[in-house]
């Protein structure tokens, strides 16, 4: 059976106009900062490449963000960290001119995770592929392309990982969980108390939060899953509890 890479478009995409970027000082002190497209996009292509080779698929597909998301219509701050950050050079044109090669995909609302978690999870020959650490959420088949690891996690371990995340929450998109709780923290508290909703929430409590806040951090750091949206209609199932029902806790 042949296997298809759902590959992170935005990493790649990132990856390379970083890559590409050319720092020139002039005479008198002056300086420029240059990238040359079809360098870049050769990187973009290389990249790609490379994980077509490492995983021996025969076929791959990659997966953008364009826009807000619906995690932005539920947390407005969503990734508001970010506002005002320089991005490299390029990063639209590269993207566009991928299009050439391969099959990419976008679609409102959504992150290109969401996507890969989508029909990564729908589809048992699909492979996963991005170097975010929020795909241990996901019961699939994940090659993390930074590190090199590959990855198979159950839906209790996904589950087990997503309610990690749901204590610490995510700095790098600008959403915390409890202040102070980390990932070993987290996991002590999960493995003595249970991986349990209500375990969950009694850590927020005791630190002084709601089950409020610790539902909105539970969905913002939620990769969706092939059950978690429509695609004929394109709505969006948030994470709930009950999610939780499906699984024994740890």
């Amino acid at each position: 059976m042949s296997k298809t890479a759902l590959i992170d478009g935005d990493m790649i995409v990132y990856k390379a106009a970083a890559a590409s970027e050319v720092e020139t000082r002039w005479e008198d002190g002056i300086w420029t900062l240059h990238s040359i497209e079809d360098e870049a996009v050769g990187i973009a292509r290389d990249l790609v490449a490379n994980v077509i080779k490492t995983l021996r698929v025969d076929d791959c597909m990659l997966f953008f963000t364009v826009g807000s998301t619906f995690r932005h219509e539920i947390f407005p701050n969503y990734k508001a960290n970010r506002i005002g950050k320089r991005k490299p050079l390029g990063l639209s044109a590269i993207r566009d001119r991928l299009g050439d090669d391969y099959y990419c995909m976008s679609s409102p609302r959504l992150e290109a995770d969401d996507l890969i978690g989508i029909f990564a999870t729908g589809n048992p020959d699909a492979i996963a592929v991005s170097g975010d650490k929020d795909f241990a959420t996901l019961p699939c088949d994940w090659f993390n392309n930074l590190t090199g690891e590959r990855k198979q996690h159950t839906l209790e371990e996904a589950n087990y990982n997503h309610l990690v995340q749901t204590l610490t929450g995510d700095a790098t998109d600008g959403f915390e969980g409890i202040k102070g709780v980390g990932a070993v923290t987290a996991k002590r508290h999960l493995d003595k108390h249970g991986a349990t909703w209500e375990s969950v929430v009694s850590l927020y409590e005791k630190k002084g939060l709601t089950e409020e806040d610790a539902l909105l951090t539970a969905r913002l750091s939620y990769i969706l899953r092939h059950e978690d949206y429509n695609t004929e209609t394109k709505q969006i199932q948030l994470w709930h509890p009950r999610k939780l029902s499906k699984t024994k806790s740890k």
